[in-house]
């Protein structure tokens, strides 16, 4: 399924990211994150949108029911359940224990959910739990001006994400860049024209990077390309503390960097940044949520139909296996920031 957002900001070819921040709000969403098996207080509205209605359709499906059955029951059209699957609405919560009421009896479950051939159990007080979540607000406040609405959804997966891929071809992503490159951006670079907070639109991607160092960090794996290290952004000094930062946090243990040299095979043509996204599922009826997110001028487009999540994972391992590994890439990444290094040297010696 291709879900496109579009909006009037305008932003950069290359990482037209505009940066967010993910507040902590009043009344806290929940997940069901598989890596701590706790119900935690950390997802996002929109990703538990897209958990609860994947688990609903996991649900469905497993019964042998269509969308008209599913809306006989709640009193609705059809198209608000296909809605809802997509994770594009919310639910009443009396029409949530209907509909799971409905599921188990066709599955013959008994009280507790447990399907009469041995599956896991469905437990609808945390549906129940993960529904309060989906329309908490709050989130951007103070941050809607700058953050363009094409990519809300994205902070949203990237908040939530247990697995992140991305392939960045021209400049450094969102979440590896420095205060100085970002300010650079802002100011004299491709996002000058998107924002007129500077200072807003540094503080919150700054802020949009406290995702790589939390207790349930995602495993991000980067493929950048070598001219993303070589252009240019705010002198070499502000490109040479920008690589030397790279290395640094190529060095975490969440984090694997690659990098795609000027000599290395490579997808020809392919200018565009994309991202990965994997979210761990709520409960045990449905698979993780998988999405692709594919970056254009002014908008995007989010993909999570299987035949396109594969496609786009074809093409993420083949970016891969033709960049070099992270120690070459590291040598690759300390080589440059020296040829950067070597440049503010003569610039400042020829003053």
């Amino acid at each position: 399924m291709r879900l496109a957002l579009s909006c009037i900001d305008r932003s950069d070819a290359g990482d037209r990211i505009a940066g967010a921040i993910h507040q902590s709000s009043s009344n806290p969403s929940f997940s069901a994150d598989p890596r701590h098996g706790t119900i935690m207080p950390m997802s996002t509205p929109t990703v538990l949108r897209f958990m609860l209605g994947k688990e609903l359709r996991s649900l469905r499906e497993r019964a042998g029911l269509e969308l008209a059955d599913a809306a006989r029951v709640i009193e609705r059209n059809w198209s608000v359940v296909s809605k809802l699957e997509n994770g594009v609405t919310s639910i009443r919560q009396k029409d949530l224990r209907e509909l799971v009421r409905f599921y188990r009896e066709t599955l013959g479950s008994t009280e507790r959910g447990e399907p009469a051939d041995g599956g896991d159990e469905v437990d609808v007080e945390q549906l129940v739990e993960i529904n309060k979540g989906t329309d908490v607000r709050g989130r951007w406040r103070g941050y809607r001006s700058i953050v363009p609405k094409w990519f809300r959804m994205a902070m949203d997966l990237e908040a939530d994400a247990e697995v992140i891929n991305l392939y960045q071809s021209e400049i450094i992503h969102g979440l590896f860049q420095t205060e100085e490159y970002i300010r650079a951006l802002f100011t004299d670079g491709a996002l000058r024209s998107v924002t007129e907070s500077t200072e807003s639109a540094v503080k919150a991607r700054l802020e949009r990077q406290q995702v790589l160092t939390t207790d349930t960090a995602p495993r991000v794996t980067a493929v950048l390309s070598e001219s993303a290290l070589r252009r240019q952004v705010g002198g070499p000094e502000v490109m040479r503390r920008q690589l030397d930062y790279l290395v640094e946090l190529s060095e975490r243990p969440n984090i694997d960097l690659h990098v795609a040299a000027f000599g290395s095979r490579t997808a020809i043509g392919l200018s565009f940044p994309f991202v990965q996204f994997r979210i761990p599922s709520i409960g045990p009826q449905a698979s993780p949520l998988e999405f692709v997110l594919v970056e254009q001028y002014h908008d995007a487009n989010y993909l999570d139909g299987p035949t396109e999540v594969a496609e786009y994972s074809d093409l993420w391992h083949g970016l891969l296996g033709a960049a070099l590994d992270p120690v070459h890439s590291r040598d690759l990444v300390r080589r440059i920031a020296g040829e950067f290094a070597r440049s503010t040297f003569e610039g400042e010696a020829s003053s």
